[in-house]
């Protein structure tokens, strides 16, 4: 079984429910478990939502999330976890994680700049999202670069 979860859900309540995992997957007749946290340190779809719907710029003193080592408590409570930071790692940690023989939790750090909508907004949204940028968002070159790299490759294909 694989599980995904943003950082910010993590710590809602994932965190929580990596102590309720540690006590039941002994009992487990597959203790596979994948546990994937998406690690940017910012509740993204939220911020991203505020951007295209609103065209507001990121409102940092509720979206920027503190640093939480996912890892480190997941393994604090007996799970299996590795850090990736580097996405060439990243084969080899899924790798691994499927092949373990208890929960394992993959504390996976990404670029919060990458917007999680599709690539099919409206006009409407695409308007936002400049007003949400023009505003003064405070990663707005990061979104700016991350936006122009992502057209670059969608015409390249």
């Amino acid at each position: 079984m694989v599980a995904f979860s943003g950082d910010g859900a993590m710590q809602m309540n994932g965190l929580a429910e990596l102590i309720t995992i540690k006590r039941y997957w002994q009992e487990w007749s597959d203790p596979r478990l994948v546990i994937a946290v998406l690690h940017n340190n910012d509740l993204n779809q939220v911020t991203w939502e505020m951007r295209s719907m609103q065209g507001s710029p990121k409102f940092t003193d509720s979206q920027t999330l503190p640093e939480v080592d996912y890892a480190a408590f997941a393994r604090s409570v007996g799970l299996s976890a590795v850090t990736i930071r580097d996405g060439d790692d990243l084969g080899m940690a899924w790798d691994s994680a499927l092949a373990a023989d208890r929960p394992m939790l993959l504390d996976v750090y990404c670029d919060p700049d990458v917007p999680p909508i599709p690539p099919h907004a409206s006009w409407d949204e695409i308007q936002k999202l400049a007003k949400s940028l023009w505003r003064g968002d405070e990663d707005r070159w990061g979104v700016l670069k991350e936006g122009v790299k992502t057209k670059l490759q969608e015409l390249r294909h």
